[in-house]
């Protein structure tokens, strides 16, 4: 399981994101479709270079495996925005793995630090990022099914994005959850 670093800021500012992106794939699905590389492209860029930048500040031990993830998802981000329709069905699949890893370390986390306030929000979100993961995973892309991939990223960023925002609103100012 790889260390992830969980802040107030960082919290919030991902989770504003994903209720934009959510909020997007609901409002223009059709034109999502032509644009969703891109979006992802954007989405997997700041949050590697979020990533990167606080294993860079923190002092942590193991903080390079993490910056070395932030340096491959940034140059994926780039190869998305250069040749976008090529990367649609990498794309799902690194959706697909990112929304699967990311939610088990959720449930770990939720599972692991019994003092954290919003640690049931965690395993909420954990579980239904490896739902949504399995769900992607198996989406007919780039055939008809690709509407199907915008609706599920669309309920996914939500979710995920409120509760990230709430959690976040729930830590103090300050306060860091380095997991592992």
């Amino acid at each position: 399981m790889e260390q992830e670093i969980l802040t107030k800021g960082s919290l919030l500012a991902r989770g504003i994101f994903a209720v934009i992106i959510g909020i997007l794939c609901f409002t223009i699905p059709m034109a999502m479709e032509a644009v969703i590389a891109y979006i992802v492209g954007i989405f997997l860029l700041i949050i590697s270079l979020m990533t990167g930048g606080m294993s860079l500040s923190s002092s942590q031990p193991g903080r390079w495996p993490i910056l070395i993830l932030a340096i491959i998802g940034v140059i994926i981000a780039i190869l998305t925005f250069i040749s976008p329709f090529s990367m649609v069905v990498a794309i799902t699949i690194l959706i697909a793995a990112w929304a699967i890893i990311t939610g088990i370390t959720e449930l770990f986390v939720a599972y692991s630090f019994k003092e954290l306030p919003f640690r049931a929000l965690l395993g909420v979100n954990g579980f239904i990022g490896v739902l949504f993961g399995i769900l992607i995973a198996f989406a007919p892309i780039p055939t008809a099914g690709s509407l199907v991939l915008i609706i599920l990223l669309g309920i996914y960023c939500l979710v995920f994005g409120i509760i990230s925002i709430i959690a976040g609103l729930m830590m103090k100012k300050g306060e860091m959850v380095i997991t592992y």
